[in-house]
């Protein structure tokens, strides 16, 4: 403990992939940045855990978030981050012709990644509307085509996903089928800013759709290894109590095991509201940042399990990497439910880990996964005993999805781990364990939600709270462009003083 350097140009708190990101682009520029986290892995929600099988040494790695991400391929921007960065050198990646299955009482539809290809699919399911499809896919190809925001695009940021869909195709069943993945941004298409799922589909529809080899921990282990390359340290198991100031201005933080580390900049990749209320030393200070905060909606959270089996799945009869099925095609009817805590009347997703990126589970095994969205808030208020029963009662019905697809997986389950949004919260120390930040909205979206610059002196955010968007993509995005303020004020104090 006594090795390590006290004093740093910037430390990041936390080492989500927007705190990685912002660090590893700090650290290629010659400054010496420390991050600290207090779990035991880097990464936050982009990294593994490995259950070993009772009494064998069979052991199983799981991925806790990583399903698919996009904007791969050369030239886009995701592309670009990682290449400027030197992580894409030193990552694989696993591209997919189709990004996932959909599943409801009126359709089954196996969604390729290419936009066009898809579109063909949805003219033949839906050939009353193959006029309003053909304008949607237009509209969203000269979004993804603008290099700079434009008036189609500003009008997409006050619109939900709903109201710009029934524009074109006015029709319940399309839109369920075309938002299917509103749960990877967590608000249901009355609810979700149209211009964030734009950018999101395109990126998957039009830039790409991956996995990276190794899943999170693979990515956020790449980031890390650069930080050190560049004289930067990620320190593991390291708890941070406050972020200490001196007349009004950031000098550094304050850890529970390893006492006090210094630098005139520190990047807090935690909650916004952990950073201002919790840990910020003097929460005054942050008065203007904090102000508006409580109006801005926190965003849902998760259930989730995690099963390692015996046997291939795919032959078993879960042959699809990523299937979305929903219940029926009132969406809101189904937020209403989560709100409720009533998760059986929701939409769900299983997962075959194994179709992803096969060598996570030992041989002649698979890796499952089933996931619902959820509100956290009535997870937060439950006591020891009731948490336990309403956890096992949640275990059960998921195992029962599973069911659906392979009749007896409970016979051939070797381990099973099941998430809830309590195990989000302690593991994240985001409220209520959302897994988004702020809920995406037209009110909280990109440019709405904290500003990465705070009015703190040296005191900046980074991740899924802030500029520009939750999820892989968003954050890793947040990191470099706080990256790029933190430069911009450096120069400009650099200049202010020669003057």
């Amino acid at each position: 403990m006594h090795n390590i350097e006290r004093n740093w140009d910037v430390i990041v708190v936390g080492s989500g992939l927007g705190g990685l990101s912002a660090a590893a682009r700090l650290s290629r520029a010659g400054l010496r940045v420390l991050v600290v986290e207090q779990h035991v892995y880097a990464g936050g929600y982009a990294h593994h855990f490995l259950r070993r099988v009772r009494g064998t040494q069979t052991v199983y790695d799981m991925d806790v978030a990583l399903h698919q991400t996009g904007d791969l391929d050369p030239g886009r921007s995701s592309y670009k981050l990682l290449s400027s960065l030197g992580v894409l050198d030193r990552i694989k990646l696993n591209r997919f012709d189709v990004a996932y299955r959909t599943h409801g009482p009126e359709h089954d539809l196996v969604v390729p990644a290419a936009a066009d290809d898809y579109e063909v699919r949805l003219r033949v399911r839906f050939p009353d509307h193959r006029r309003g499809i053909g304008d949607l896919f237009a509209t969203l190809k000269a979004i993804d085509d603008e290099e700079e925001i434009g008036e189609r695009t500003m009008a997409l940021m006050g619109m939900t996903l709903e109201q710009f869909v029934k524009q074109f195709v006015d029709d319940d069943v399309f839109l369920a089928v075309f938002a299917t993945l509103w749960g990877y941004l967590g608000a249901v298409p009355s609810r979700l800013c149209a211009f964030t799922f734009a950018m999101m589909w395109n990126s998957y529809h039009r830039g790409g759709c991956y996995y990276v080899r190794g899943g999170g921990q693979a990515l956020s282990d790449a980031f890390v290894a650069i930080i050190a390359e560049n004289g930067g340290r990620v320190l593991l198991k390291t708890d941070v109590t406050k972020i200490e100031t001196q007349n009004g201005r950031v000098v550094g933080i304050e850890t529970a095991r390893r006492g006090l580390f210094h630098a005139p900049v520190v990047v807090s990749n935690a909650s916004a509201p952990a950073t201002f209320d919790r840990l910020l030393d003097d929460p005054a200070l942050a008065a203007e940042d904090r102000s508006g905060l409580s109006e801005l909606p926190v965003a849902c959270s998760i259930h989730q399990a995690y099963v390692g089996i015996r046997g291939d799945a795919s032959a078993l009869g879960l042959a699809d990497r990523g299937l979305f099925c929903i219940p029926g095609y009132d969406l809101d009817a189904e937020w209403d439910a989560m709100a409720k805590g009533d998760y059986r009347h929701q939409g769900f997703m299983l997962g075959n880990h194994n179709l992803a990126d096969p060598g996570h589970a030992p041989p002649g095994r698979s890796i499952l996964h089933v996931a619902i969205m959820a509100n956290g808030k009535l997870w937060s208020q439950l006591d020891d005993g009731d948490y336990q029963a309403r956890k096992q009662e949640l275990e059960d019905y998921l195992l029962g999805r599973l069911e659906m697809a392979i009749p007896d997986v409970r016979e051939r389950i070797e381990v099973c781990e099941v998430g809830t949004p309590h195990t989000m919260e302690r593991y994240s120390r985001n409220p209520d364990g959302s897994i988004y930040g702020w809920a995406v909205t037209p009110q909280s979206h990109s440019v709405l939600r904290c500003q990465p610059r705070t009015r703190v002196p040296g005191l900046y955010l980074a991740g899924a709270w802030t500029f520009p968007a939750p999820g892989f993509e968003g954050t890793m995005m947040s990191g470099a462009n706080t990256a790029k303020l933190i430069f911009e004020d450096m120069e400009g104090n650099a200049q202010a003083q020669s003057s």
